[in-house]
């Protein structure tokens, strides 16, 4: 044991010497190559085999970078370093063991056998050392030469500033001074590729996401309470989260909201870990508190270990993100890294990446036409334009894969434009050739929610030459539901154009019935649930003839969808409805097979009952 006389002075501001170097963040950091320069430059200006970047933590000194010495810390009662914290030069000691402050130092009576030490303290702006840049032989040797001892002083003033440059430029979030995204992804793929390779069988490192708020939430939150409120929330939840962590454990603030950590522990104990998430959790579920008003978030938490992980910091913390959406999602209170779930998200990823290309390729997208017919003459009466998606790698996309993910981006807005050009395009072509049919085409609800939709249908048109009474939308019902007043405007304005609207899949939103009265639309098209067991379920029947009725009451049109076999045309026949499209009358056809259904005679429901 080091005896008293030789332990090392406490500096007098040793707690806000100690609060800085954890701002700082340097401690059980993975290498830098910046440091490791100085380090070697050291060794041989100096001509030496020990040189060391040590900081001076509460119990022991950790060195940032080292040559020379096989550990990463020791005791910091056995640190010459914290003796050289208070000193206003360099600490030299020509021979530890003729110097009674050392001569019984562990270090010096064993290994390394430190004989020679000279150290320059890393000093912040503010006067607080956070540790020294020091260089050790196993032998004595004299003092240092004037040359040498300039040569220190630059080896520590060009650390220091490595060490405020790092902290300014790229590496701490400005609201809470925590490690970044760009911090995190350096300290993970620093670590060695094998992290159990000096470690127990069953040790293993896992990556934390923690999102402290939906991003909508977030964002709703900057824009009624402003920055301020949003950067104290930042901070107060990068508070609770630390406190809920492991001694040691580094959090990182990697985008508006959302944290992250690294937890190393063993197979055997992933009780403890789940004790962790479950402390992280309780923490940061209860409100904010913002000038005595609560503010209550959703939040999820994510892991996903190392091992499980795809390599690289990016991998990582994408693995553990998707594994945080999924807890927000399912309102979880965490969940594990779902591979499969995760491919999901990947492909969804490829897909809209690759949908624009699609757009601007000749031989991906392209429209089909599935026919509408008239139930009392059997007669042709129009098309509903369907959107399909050849995929060069990947083959036939379904629209209901593409199209629920393009409307959660801006890519649905370019879309739409491209599938109304296509069909205009083709309305056009065969109004040349005397197919005088009009085609429905499916629009978003968030082109509804535009200002200038209706705007820029009228220019297309014209630019078409296609007339307004050529074409008729279909809009979900879910849709009229969104941003009303925008979307009434809108379904007003096209109406004005002369162009028709129907109400696509009606009966699966959530409005009432009575809502019909004050839509502007011209028809409502049954959505195929209801239709395709018509014939033998009494619950859809009663359903169907309650909405055909109130439906011409209210002067629509009703078209059935999902028409599939002989008794559900005929049982909607006899019960009023207008117009009925699906598999018996026709699948989607290509433009030159729907050209040669028409021909054909088109459809006949006595020959398809027979």
């Amino acid at each position: 044991m080091t005896p008293a006389s030789a332990l090392p002075p406490i500096p007098a501001r040793e707690d806000d010497r100690l609060a800085a170097l954890q701002r700082y963040e340097l401690l059980d950091t993975p290498a830098e190559p910046a440091f490791d320069q100085i380090t070697r430059l050291a060794a041989k200006l100096l001509k030496v085999p020990v040189a060391l970047i040590s900081l001076v933590d509460r119990d022991r000194q950790w060195f940032k970078s080292r040559i020379g010495l096989p550990v990463q810390e020791t005791p910091r009662d056995h640190a010459f370093c914290a003796h050289a914290l208070e000193s206003d030069s360099l600490l030299v000691v020509t021979d530890a063991r003729q110097d009674e402050r050392f001569a019984g130092n562990p270090l010096v009576t064993g290994d390394p056998n430190i004989r020679f030490y000279a150290g320059a303290p890393l000093r912040t702006a503010d006067g607080l050392a956070l540790g020294t840049i020091c260089v050790i032989d196993d032998q004595p040797r004299a003092a240092l030469t004037p040359e040498e001892e300039e040569a220190l002083r630059d080896l520590s003033a060009m650390t220091m500033a490595h060490i405020e440059a790092r902290r300014a430029v790229g590496y701490l979030h400005p609201v809470t001074a925590l490690s970044n995204r760009f911090r995190f992804l350096a300290d993970v793929d620093a670590l060695p590729a094998d992290a159990t390779m000096a470690e127990p069988a069953d040790f293993r490192e896992t990556a934390v996401v923690i999102d402290t708020a939906a991003s909508q939430q977030y964002a709703e939150l900057t824009r009624v309470l402003g920055q301020v409120c949003a950067d104290a929330f930042e901070v107060d939840c990068a508070r609770r989260i630390a406190a809920s962590l492991p001694e040691r454990t580094r959090l990182y603030h990697v985008s508006p909201a959302r944290f992250t950590c690294i937890l190393a522990g063993h197979d055997a104990a992933d009780g403890e870990l789940a004790s962790t998430l479950h402390r992280i959790s309780t923490a940061i579920r209860s409100p904010f508190q913002y000038q005595g008003v609560p503010i209550a978030t959703s939040s999820g938490i994510g892991f996903v270990h190392r091992s499980d992980s795809p390599p690289g910091g990016v991998e990582l913390l994408r693995a553990a993100t998707s594994a945080a959406h999924q807890s927000l999602e399912e309102q979880k209170p965490w969940c594990a890294y779902d591979e499969e779930q995760d491919r999901a998200a990947h492909r969804a990823f490829l897909l809209l990446r690759s949908l624009t290309e699609a757009m601007g390729a000749q031989d991906q997208l392209h429209i089909a036409y599935q026919p509408k017919v008239d139930l009392r003459t059997d007669r042709c009466i129009g098309a509903e334009a369907l959107l399909r998606w050849t995929h060069p790698a990947l083959g036939p996309i379904s629209p209901a894969e593409f199209v629920p993910l393009a409307e959660r981006t801006a890519l649905v807005r370019p879309l739409t434009e491209w599938v109304i050009a296509a069909v205009l395009g083709q309305v056009s072509h065969w109004r040349r050739r005397g197919i005088a049919l009009p085609v429905s085409i499916n629009i978003s609800m968030l082109d509804l929610g535009t200002g200038d939709f209706a705007d820029r249908v009228a220019a297309m048109l014209d630019r078409h030459g296609v007339r307004a009474d050529w074409i008729d939308f279909e809009v979900t019902e879910s849709a009229l539901m969104t941003d009303r007043a925008e979307v009434d405007r809108q379904l007003h304005r096209l109406r004005n154009l002369g162009i028709a609207v129907e109400i696509d899949d009606f009966g699966t939103g959530q409005s009432a019935l009575s809502y019909l009265k004050d839509i502007p639309a011209t028809a409502v098209k049954i959505d195929q649930r209801f239709i395709r067991s018509i014939a033998a379920e009494r619950s859809d029947q009663i359903m169907v003839r309650s909405t055909i009725e109130l439906a011409h009451d209210l002067g629509y049109l009703v078209v059935a969808e999902g028409v599939e076999t002989a008794e559900a045309y005929d049982w909607l026949r006899l019960h009023g409805c207008d117009f009925g499209q699906g598999y018996l009358i026709s699948r989607p056809l290509a433009p030159a097979a729907f050209e040669d259904w028409l021909a054909a005679g088109a459809f006949r429901p006595a020959a398809m009952s027979a």
